[in-house]
């Protein structure tokens, strides 16, 4: 099994890259970015390989097109931007109208920060009785940021303390429900086998881009492949982010600006596969 998602579900960061945000507007750029998608998708041999993961507020067109199609459709859950889990979706049976192929769900979550991790757990927990209940696949995307504590343990946190606390994180949050699968940061491949050693019940892990530069995600890429367990990427900012911008400060036209995202997504692709 592969998995290559293009993610374009970001709502409120997303807003930070425009002018004058609108709704209509920040829709047709979405549009943008799942042209380039489709250019991709078109004539890819493997097609269950690729997905997409993008929200009912900006997307519904999208999510439309998508199930119509056979697309395989990733669908956030959670409210956008907020440090404490909240969900999107007041009564998750409306989750069902669109019946995506997987729930994801965004969850900063530090082993430190114990009092409000009880309170995500509470959340959590709910999410996993309905995935349950429903037949649904959850991909969590686990952030771990550094707490005061950390930062003032080093001033590199990324390269001395990220990969410790995440593992704590998955080792806790596995005590709470079940992941299909995983939606991490990058790690160089000692660190990845030591997240291996963590994940349970045949999980699956991909990797998130970060909106890091080109380079840097290439090379989380190139240390992911040693790892079996990692089926593939959910790359999102780093493809799209430039040709959005040209393309909203009028530098390229949408043929252009789409062109760009899928040459971006398709190497990628071509990358882990090679």
């Amino acid at each position: 099994m592969k998995l290559f998602i293009l993610p374009f579900d970001h709502r409120s960061s997303f807003l930070k890259i425009l002018e004058k945000p609108n709704k209509k507007t920040v829709e047709e750029l979405k549009n943008i970015i799942f042209t380039g998608f489709l250019k991709v998708y078109e004539t890819y041999k493997t097609k269950k390989d690729l997905a997409i993961l993008v929200d009912e507020k900006y997307g519904s067109k999208i999510i439309k097109f998508a199930k119509e199609n056979k697309i395989q459709l990733c669908l956030p859950i959670e409210k956008s931007g907020k440090e404490i889990l909240e969900l999107e979706y007041k009564d998750l049976k409306e989750i069902k109208k669109i019946d995506p192929d997987y729930i994801k769900v965004l969850i900063r979550y530090n082993p430190l920060n114990i009092e409000i991790n009880e309170k995500q757990d509470i959340v959590l927990k709910k999410i996993n009785t309905f995935c349950e209940k429903n037949n649904y696949k959850l991909i969590l995307e686990l952030l771990v940021p550094p707490t005061e504590d950390d930062l003032k343990l080093t001033t590199n946190y990324d390269k001395y303390l990220r990969l410790n606390r995440t593992c704590q994180a998955i080792q806790e949050i596995q005590e709470t429900i079940r992941v299909d699968i995983w939606k991490l940061e990058g790690f160089n491949e000692k660190g990845w086998k030591e997240i291996n050693k963590m994940i349970k019940n045949k999980s699956q892990i991909i990797f998130l881009g970060r909106g890091e530069s080109k380079e840097k995600v290439r090379k989380w890429l190139m240390e992911s492949k040693k790892i079996k367990n990692i089926i593939g990427f959910a790359i999102g900012r780093t493809i799209f982010i430039d040709p959005i911008k040209e393309y909203a400060e009028k530098k390229i036209d949408e043929n252009k600006a789409s062109d760009e995202v899928a040459k971006r997504f398709k190497y990628y692709i071509d990358l882990f596969n090679k």
